[in-house]
């Protein structure tokens, strides 16, 4: 259960993610530089040391969601071990290699967004059944979405939200996207991008921003629309 936008930038980009998950579900950590591979990473974690979105010193950037539109079964292995994986990687054609390692019928389904800044490229690792394939993705402003609820009528309402809110002057920059994360609209629940059931809600916002030069994280947990305190962190990049 998440929502995650897209925005391409002069030098790089930024992305934006709802996390949705149970109230029962452990708090997740703040951001902070980990070793993944060769690389230099930064991502919130969860208490097992997963994650959901992170980026990495090379500029390459990875946000997953749970696939609940396909058939779950008993996965063996955390979703939240893939990124850590792939933020080893210094590109997307070292990140597909990477991808093409993992034991796909020990994970329950998944989509895996990739971005790199130097490359300004994107693909999407798509997971399940234990088939795992790989799409291009186009660089322009883009919204993904998911829900363990309803996923089809989430994905419909949370996309003609973001349709409504492109006409607002300010769409595609960072204000309007914090303020699209923000919203409840056409109304407050399970469907909105800031998400709230009896059993669930959105309980962290995530953003990522890579340039030429930096890359780095902010966080904020509790819904959006709550306006928590953020922790950020940063990393100086590898390429020029």
């Amino acid at each position: 259960m998440c929502s995650i936008s897209f925005l391409p930038q002069p030098e790089g980009f930024f992305l934006a993610m709802n996390r949705d998950e149970q109230l029962s579900r452990a708090a997740a950590l703040p951001p902070r530089t980990e070793t993944c591979g060769r690389q230099r990473a930064i991502f919130p974690r969860e208490p097992s040391g997963g994650t959901w979105i992170g980026v990495n010193e090379n500029g390459l950037a990875a946000a997953l969601v749970n696939w609940y539109a396909r058939t779950h079964g008993a996965g063996r292995r955390s979703r939240g071990e893939i990124i850590p994986l792939v933020l080893g990687a210094a590109d997307l054609g070292e990140a597909d290699c990477l991808m093409r390692t993992i034991p796909t019928s020990a994970f329950n389904p998944f989509r895996l967004l990739l971005f790199s800044a130097h490359e300004k490229r994107a693909a999407m690792w798509s997971c399940a059944d234990g088939v795992l394939e790989r799409t291009a993705v186009s660089w322009t402003r883009a919204h993904w979405f998911s829900s363990g609820y309803d996923e089809a009528s989430a994905s419909e309402v949370r996309g003609h939200t973001c349709l409504q809110a492109a006409a607002e002057a300010d769409a595609g920059s960072t204000d309007w996207v914090r303020r699209l994360h923000r919203s409840h609209t056409p109304a407050r629940g399970p469907f909105s991008l800031c998400m709230h059931r009896e059993d669930a809600c959105t309980v962290s916002y995530t953003e990522i921003h890579a340039a030429h030069g930096s890359a780095g994280c902010r966080y904020s947990a509790g819904s959006p629309c709550c306006r928590a305190e953020s922790v950020s962190a940063e990393l100086v990049t590898a390429r020029p």
